[in-house]
């Protein structure tokens, strides 16, 4: 069965470069073709990160499993087909996982085309990338069905013998996953990553990574213990609404811990709404809370308007005000550190939000 990509290839007028009269664009209207509604186009780059314990991995797999059961994702329709699961860490907890979604769901994952790796791919390497290669072609062959989904989970553990910090090295990453599974199989590529050092605001590594997507996502915990995602890229779109999830606990009948004899448990995402906590704010970040509502109030009328019609404030003169007003009492090293953890802790509790290096309270951030 070959994909369409390569029913073309088999032409080869279509591997020379040429250009086309853009009249003739037009006269054949590409439909949009959505692997999740809003969410992911077929054939599309995406990544989705976010900070240790934001359930980045729960909502890949979740996607995974509604995409190739044709399940909807949280009442978004999916179009489907087979995913492939490139799966480099937490193996001794993916069984549970999928079995706490089928229980959850209902719905018997020995029926569905989801093929999980039994090891890390190291993508950079060609050779190892064209085993991932070979053992697509094994399932393709075996079960007569072409990926219309592959995921990374994460790109640390599957980029291999370079730095995701090197531009160079993000790009080389990204060829190889256009060329080898992308381009080959027509298939949308989706990418799971941590968030920067710094800030929880950007994914780790060189910003070439970004400059490639179609898509990406931030995976956040909140205050109340839910999780968000949030769409921080959306190339040809309008960005989806952010979707909020809480965790269910899931019993998996007769899967017993052996050291125990009790029944094991997961947890399955759940969609749910917002609970903002309120609390005082204290310490640093208080200081850097009231230095944006002093930098707001200072600058006046703002050229770049918030989502909620607030003034906003550039990270410099937020950052300088903050300095001055004393987030740390050390010296500029520990004042930095001090400043970003405020930010990234605002962020967290849904205080302040942010567009590019523009930031504004939100209307629920009141507390003083």
């Amino acid at each position: 069965m070959l994909t369409e990509f390569e029913e073309q290839m088999k032409d080869t007028d279509t591997q020379r470069f040429r250009f086309r009269q853009a009249g003739e664009l037009l006269q054949e209207p590409r439909q949009i073709e959505w692997l999740i509604k809003d969410y992911f186009e077929k054939g599309a780059l995406s990544n989705t990160f976010g900070d240790t314990g934001s359930l980045k991995s729960f909502n890949a797999l979740d996607q995974c499993l509604c995409v190739s059961s044709g399940k909807s994702f949280h009442g978004k329709k999916t179009n489907s087909g087979a995913v492939f699961y490139i799966c480099g860490e937490g193996f001794n907890g993916l069984s549970r996982r999928i079995k706490a979604w089928e229980i959850y769901h209902q719905i018997p994952t020995m029926d569905i085309p989801f093929f999980v790796s039994d090891r890390a791919a190291q993508l950079l390497d060609s050779d190892n990338a064209d085993e991932v290669v070979a053992a697509v072609e094994e399932m393709r062959e075996k079960h007569g069905t072409t990926p219309v989904l592959i995921v990374i989970d994460t790109l640390n553990r599957n980029f291999g013998p370079g730095d995701e910090n090197s531009t160079k090295d993000m790009t080389q990453f990204i060829a190889i996953i256009d060329e080898k599974l992308r381009m080959r199989y027509g298939c949308a590529v989706s990418i799971i990553h941590h968030s920067g050092l710094s800030t929880g605001d950007r994914a780790r590594g060189a910003s070439a990574l970004k400059a490639a997507l179609d898509f990406e996502y931030k995976m956040q915990k909140n205050a109340d213990k839910t999780v968000t995602l949030t769409c921080t890229k959306c190339k040809d779109f309008e960005a989806p609404a952010p979707m909020t999830f809480r965790t269910e606990p899931v019993a998996l009948t007769g899967w017993m811990d052996p050291d125990t004899g009790e029944e094991l448990t997961s947890i399955v995402l759940v969609q749910t709404e917002r609970v903002h906590v309120s609390k005082p704010l204290s310490g640093a970040k208080k200081i850097a809370f009231d230095s944006l509502l002093r930098v707001i109030e200072t600058a006046g009328l703002s050229p770049v308007p918030a989502s909620n019609g607030a003034n906003v404030a550039h990270i410099d003169a937020w950052r300088a005000d903050a300095y001055r007003n004393g987030i740390s009492a050390e010296g500029t090293s520990a004042k930095k550190i001090a400043f970003y953890r405020a930010v990234k802790n605002l962020r967290s509790d849904c205080l302040v939000s942010m567009t590019d290096d523009f930031y504004w309270p939100n209307n629920e951030a009141n507390l003083q």
